[in-house]
């Protein structure tokens, strides 16, 4: 009898030891884990199988580590037929929660700049939400492994990784022995005309490039902002090689726009990028916001222009 109660109370702290271990997102018995993100910790389930992407650019990311999503939104972009044939929970900037949470997501991935809003009703129906800050292209690799570490395809984000800094490395190759070219990065939409600064995406590339944006000169100190003001004056006095011009809104509106603030007055033809036919459009699905893994294909367009070297991946 007394062998017996041995053996029991033996038991009883075996099975309090594995309960105790479950708490533990390494154990084998655990449902969730977690995963971190540029600082931030999130409880997701162990292997997810229903996400819920409430960004496109997200939502291509998601698939190059061969993740999978049930939803996309809806934008103005053509998406591969796999991602379209996808159901459509809204726009970015106004998801159907209806919809969404219809879906029965495991994990829902959106953006902290425009899905906070939603976070609390996500909660209270206990789906995990991942809000994540991605803005600028040295977010790119972080969020690939991000996503890599959230499906459990690590070696196929590492290859995706690897492929990405190759081609950034061989664009840079092909320009290191090129003399800095002298650039400025216009911003025009149809409220006016403004200059990048190095937070902005298409002055980012440039810097990475190695290129000298000249509206640098004129910041006192570090900034947050995107775009500043600028004037046809400081351009002129500035003097750029280049002009590179990100569009933002009806094409109409900004060529008003840019009529009013520098291509109608006299001083515009006086320019050095002008009168070498070196003021260059960009389209903005490119140049205005983070075009993630296309952001080789982007950088060598940007050494085209500036440059005439081609360079193929």
């Amino acid at each position: 009898m007394k062998k017996l109660l041995l053996s029991s109370i033996a038991l009883v702290m075996v099975v309090l030891a594995i309960a105790g271990c479950g708490k533990s997102t390494s154990s084998s018995f655990a449902t969730t884990r977690e995963v971190d993100f540029k600082g931030d910790t999130y409880t997701v389930p162990k292997d997810p199988q229903h996400i819920s992407v409430l960004s496109n650019s997200i939502l291509s990311m998601l698939y190059a580590v061969d993740g999978t999503a049930i939803s996309r939104v809806t934008t103005n972009d053509t998406l591969p037929d796999n991602l379209e044939n996808l159901p459509s929970v809204g726009h970015t900037a106004n998801i159907n929660m209806e919809q969404l949470i219809g879906l029965h997501p495991d994990v829902v991935l959106g953006l902290a700049s425009q899905h906070q809003k939603y976070k609390s009703q996500l909660k209270s129906s206990n789906i995990p939400t991942i809000l994540i800050n991605y803005e600028g292209i040295n977010d790119n690799v972080p969020l690939l492994a991000f996503l890599g570490e959230l499906t459990n395809h690590q070696d196929k984000a590492k290859s995706v990784i690897t492929n990405y800094e190759n081609s950034i490395n061989k664009i840079k190759d092909a320009i290191k022995s090129e003399t800095p070219a002298r650039v400025a990065i216009l911003r025009a939409t149809g409220k006016g005309v403004t200059a990048e600064t190095d937070n902005a995406i298409t002055a980012s590339m440039v810097k990475e490039l190695g290129m000298t944006n000249v509206v640098t000169n004129h910041l006192a100190g570090t900034t947050t902002d995107k775009t500043v003001p600028y004037s046809l004056e400081t351009l002129a006095a500035d003097n750029p090689d280049i002009i590179f011009v990100v569009t933002m809104g009806k094409e109409a509106d900004i060529t008003k726009a840019m009529k009013q603030s520098m291509t109608d007055n006299p001083a515009w033809s006086n320019l050095k990028a002008v009168q070498n036919n070196r003021v260059i459009y960009l389209p903005s699905k490119l140049f205005l916001l983070n075009p993630g893994l296309q952001t080789p294909e982007a950088m060598a367009r940007l050494v085209k222009d500036a440059y005439g070297i081609d360079v193929a991946f």
